[in-house]
């Protein structure tokens, strides 16, 4: 595709995808790509710390949303969360981030 051919990171675009329900109507638009850089760009640091929140109830509602009609907005917005928690106090679980990267990889298909 042009994006790829642009250099655009394939998890952001795989990211805009989910971002919308797969039953809504929605365009594509640069700001629906700049979206999902900018998510893309927060969960990759939320990762990369050493420890972070627990992840388990993460992975539980990430699963629930898909199993809840493919929701998959629901489950980015609860990856959303937990980055954001991540980046204002951090947390003490060390397997924590692992835990977020591969289940985000294996349930989204988007690499972190």
């Amino acid at each position: 595709s042009q994006l790829r051919r642009d250099g655009v990171d394939p998890a952001a675009i795989r990211l805009s995808l989910l971002a919308h329900h797969y039953r809504a109507d929605w365009e594509w638009t640069d700001g629906v790509l700049a979206d999902a850089v900018e998510r893309l760009a927060r969960w990759r640091a939320a990762v990369s710390r050493p420890d972070g929140p627990p992840a388990e109830a993460l992975v539980e509602e990430i699963r629930e949303a898909l199993a809840n009609d493919l929701d998959a907005p629901a489950a980015l917005a609860a990856v959303d969360r937990w980055a954001a928690s991540q980046a204002l106090s951090g947390g003490t679980d060390e397997g924590a981030p692992g835990v977020v990267s591969r289940a985000v990889d294996a349930l989204l298909g988007v690499a972190l």
